[in-house]
């Protein structure tokens, strides 16, 4: 797909909801928001400009605000992932100013802290202390790119005479969510080796690749699978369409396994170890043949 041009649609249904707009309900809308990646990767990037409702228009900003903060944070993604001293600069400054809406303090200072005193036998306790880089609500995570793929889904069923694009029937699902140093978890390389020979329907990178999305075709269920990257550090993935065949692709997918760690009346925590993709050749979520991604 070309990336250094913007696509701009004339619809006259908002891309998110469906509800025909008006002068006054209309909004422009950059699918990629240029606040949501680094400042300036965009510049001179591919884009999907678009119309939408005021109400959609606002819901989106207010989900991009933290997510795109946490996202950019320098070690979030837990496997030492370098990033440039603009980017990291960058990051820092988003931080500053938007609101962990998990924790309603400034992204900066939502680090979170979990502390358990564990009783094993009379008179011998554990305590257990982790903390963590800020988190983001998954809730937001789903709803945010259930908003990005219903904006390509609407652009790839764009009717011209009629100016509507379509959306799926039946449900939208999503199946696992992951920071980078856990692309290689065996949900999400089971769920990439599933639909790898789907038709794929759009196959595209923006603002230097902090931005990816992926929509491939069942060969023959009206199902159709999904995958998004924000940022270099959040993966998201999932299938929309047909009900009966979703959950049947689902019943093939692995379920991670967690130690126990702690249990008590009303108390329970549990872990398990990070999977990162040791080797690029692994990462098939956004492959395909005639994708180049050092074209101009």
């Amino acid at each position: 797909m070309p990336h250094n041009r913007a696509i701009v649609m004339r619809n006259v249904t908002c891309v998110y909801c469906g509800i025909l707009l008006t002068k006054e309900t209309s909004t422009k809308e950059h699918v990629v928001g240029r606040r949501f990646v680094p400042r300036g990767k965009l510049n001179n990037q591919w884009n999907l400009i678009v119309k939408a409702c005021e109400q959609c228009n606002s819901e989106k900003a207010d989900l991009e605000d933290d997510i795109s903060a946490i996202t950019m944070l320098p070690g979030y993604d837990g496997d030492g992932f370098n990033i440039d001293d603009q980017i990291a600069a960058e990051a820092h400054r988003k931080a500053q100013n938007a609101v962990s809406r998990r924790t309603q303090e400034k992204v900066f200072r939502s680090e979170e802290e979990v502390n358990i005193n564990a009783k094993i036998s009379a008179g011998v306790t554990f305590k257990f202390n982790f903390k963590s880089a800020p988190q983001i609500d998954e809730q937001r995570v789903y709803q945010l790119a259930r908003m990005h793929i219903r904006a390509f889904f609407y652009w790839i069923t764009f009717q011209e005479v009629e100016q509507k694009g379509r959306f799926w029937s039946d449900v939208f699902c999503g199946v696992a969510t992951a920071c980078r140093g856990d692309w290689g978890n065996p949900v999400l390389v089971t769920f990439s080796n599933m639909v790898i020979g789907w038709e794929p329907r759009v196959i595209a990178f923006t603002a230097d690749g902090f931005f990816r999305v992926a929509v491939r075709k069942h060969p023959e269920k009206m199902c159709w699978s999904w995958a998004l990257e924000w940022n270099h550090n959040r993966r998201v993935v999932g299938f929309c369409g047909d009900k009966a065949t979703i959950l049947e692709l689902n019943k093939k997918l692995p379920k991670l396994e967690l130690e126990t760690l702690h249990s008590a009346p009303n108390e329970l925590l549990q872990m398990r170890f990070e999977t990162p993709l040791h080797d690029d050749e692994d990462d098939k979520l956004f492959f395909h043949p005639t994708l180049d991604e050092t074209a101009d």
